[in-house]
């Protein structure tokens, strides 16, 4: 029997786009018929893997170069209830664009399996019984930590305290807080999808991205993820997907410089590095009297004005798959798949991230004693100095973390994924 193809769909933010052609590549790899659905930017490195690709239309089809101009929320909403009404609200928008394009490629494939990442909404129609073609199976992919409340957690992870409540009663008193600053978002969305045809309820907007699709797959390892006692059936934690191999990039005439001292690699990730004062600017101020050799990857090509010492080398761009087996230790703002490949490599981590998902991945860099979360999206330089001192100076960091890098090693999330879309 032929295997079925398989559509692989993603909002064009480099973030969620890159695990997607990751895993694209390793699907073509195993012989299957692969279409991936996204920005048109993303169209050369889709078909570089191996795949067809189809473009988005309308409001979905952006620039994620261009984001800070195209929703200037994004940067002037501090994170709170304000800011996830905005970007659900931002996903929601892009839905009916999306849906039309993935009809669109159904009515050609009407066998497929879609996977696409949980920001990518354009599914949710037909899964709430809107008219249309509903794929064989709709695969949700987690792309970013789990957004799931639970009878012991909240979508951000375990409650803070309360007094005079167990972690089951503060879960549970955040939750209904949660659900109701939600609620006109979820509202919002449930009229959207209406008006393409949808007739059943939504649950809140930030537990469906989990639930509604046919099978959740997050890439994770469960030794990264908070255990839930009520977990549904269909979510599986199926592992993070293995590094890309090296691009075709040449290495600067510093890399040498590598082998000789303690490495240091800094990022302010792909979305969030509009103002490298936020972290770059002072980590670069802590280390400089340091006896380490800093590596700073901008994912931008303007440098700026930044001070720059002479333990630091700062690149507008440099392949971490390439940078992090050869470094001691990595400040981030903490991009999802970023920390989990430093992770899979055995790099402990100094997190400074407030914005979109990067609290949730920083609690849990620190809940699970890989380093050190300084709670804040703008360190000042002291903090940030201290805390890389402390993850390069207590081993206790380094084994946690080479721990983990034996469960992400071990993991086998390509076939984890075939076995999901392929029924099992």
């Amino acid at each position: 029997m032929t295997a079925a193809p398989i559509v692989l769909a993603a909002t064009p933010l480099t973030g969620h786009v890159q695990p997607v052609l990751n895993l694209a590549r390793h699907l073509v790899a195993t012989g299957r018929r692969v279409t991936v659905v996204s920005g048109s930017r993303f169209r050369p490195q889709a078909e570089a893997v191996g795949a067809a690709f189809v473009p988005l239309s309308g409001p979905a089809d952006f620039d994620d170069r261009r984001l800070g101009e195209l929703q200037p929320w994004l940067h002037e909403l501090a994170p709170g209830p304000a800011f996830l009404e905005a970007m659900f609200g931002w996903f929601t928008d892009m839905a009916p664009a999306q849906n039309a394009v993935l009809q669109q490629v159904l009515a050609q494939q009407p066998d497929a399996a879609v996977l696409h990442e949980a920001a990518f909404y354009g599914t949710w129609p037909q899964l709430l019984g809107a008219p249309g073609i509903r794929p064989r199976r709709t695969v949700g992919l987690g792309v970013f930590p789990l957004t799931l409340s639970g009878a012991e957690l909240t979508m951000m992870g375990p409650p803070p305290p309360r007094d005079g409540l167990d972690v089951r009663g503060a879960a549970a008193a955040f939750n209904a807080e949660l659900a109701a600053q939600l609620a006109s978002a979820t509202a919002r969305t449930q009229e959207v999808m209406a008006g393409l045809g949808a007739t059943a309820a939504m649950p809140v907007i930030s537990d469906a991205q989990i639930l509604l699709p046919d099978v959740f797959a997050q890439l994770t390892v469960p030794s990264f993820e908070y255990p839930r006692v009520d977990a549904p059936p269909t979510l599986r934690l199926v592992g993070a997907l293995p590094p890309e191999p090296p691009a075709a990039w040449e290495p600067p005439s510093w890399w040498p410089e590598l082998s000789q001292r303690r490495v240091v690699a800094l990022t302010q990730g792909t979305v969030a590095n509009h103002d490298l004062t936020d972290l770059v600017q002072p980590t670069l101020d802590a280390l400089a009297g340091d006896d380490v050799l800093v590596v700073a990857g901008l994912g931008r090509q303007e440098v700026g004005d930044l001070r720059v010492p002479a333990n630091a080398r700062v690149e507008p761009f440099i392949p971490f798959d390439a940078l992090f087996p050869l470094v001691d230790a990595v400040v981030t703002n903490g991009g999802y798949g970023g920390v989990q490949l430093a992770l899979h490599h055995g790099v402990p981590l100094v997190v400074a991230g407030a914005s979109e998902d990067k609290a949730a991945v920083a609690a849990r860099v620190a809940d699970f004693g890989v380093g050190v979360d300084l709670r804040t999206g703008r360190p000042e330089a002291a903090a940030i100095g201290q805390a890389v001192r402390q993850v390069l100076d207590q081993p206790a960091f380094r084994r946690r973390a080479r721990d983990l890098s034996a469960d992400y090693r071990v993991a086998d999330p390509v076939h984890a994924i075939l076995d999901i879309i392929d029924g099992t």
